[in-house]
């Protein structure tokens, strides 16, 4: 998990290695559409899965993962008070 600080506001970007997947946690911009999601998060999420996996390669040996098969996932968690 990995929080961050976006323009004024908090995130989480959680990778689950198992389902192949990158949850991603953004109150401000949970009620927006996916797609205006994904146009804010995807190129952070990008550098991050490089980084990420060039650490996991050089760190753990035999550890072989497709560092592109992995989905983005956002949710809809958002407090009311986060909204305003």
């Amino acid at each position: 998990m990995l929080p961050s600080c976006l323009t004024g506001h908090w995130c989480l970007y959680a990778w689950d290695m198992e389902k192949k997947r990158v949850h991603v946690l953004d109150p401000v911009l949970a009620q927006k559409k996916r797609a205006d999601q994904s146009a804010v998060h995807r190129h952070i999420i990008a550098a991050l899965n490089d980084k990420f996996f060039d650490c996991i390669v050089e760190h753990f040996s035999g550890w072989d993962d497709d560092r592109q098969r992995y989905k983005i996932v956002f949710y809809n968690l958002a407090h009311p008070a986060a909204l305003q």
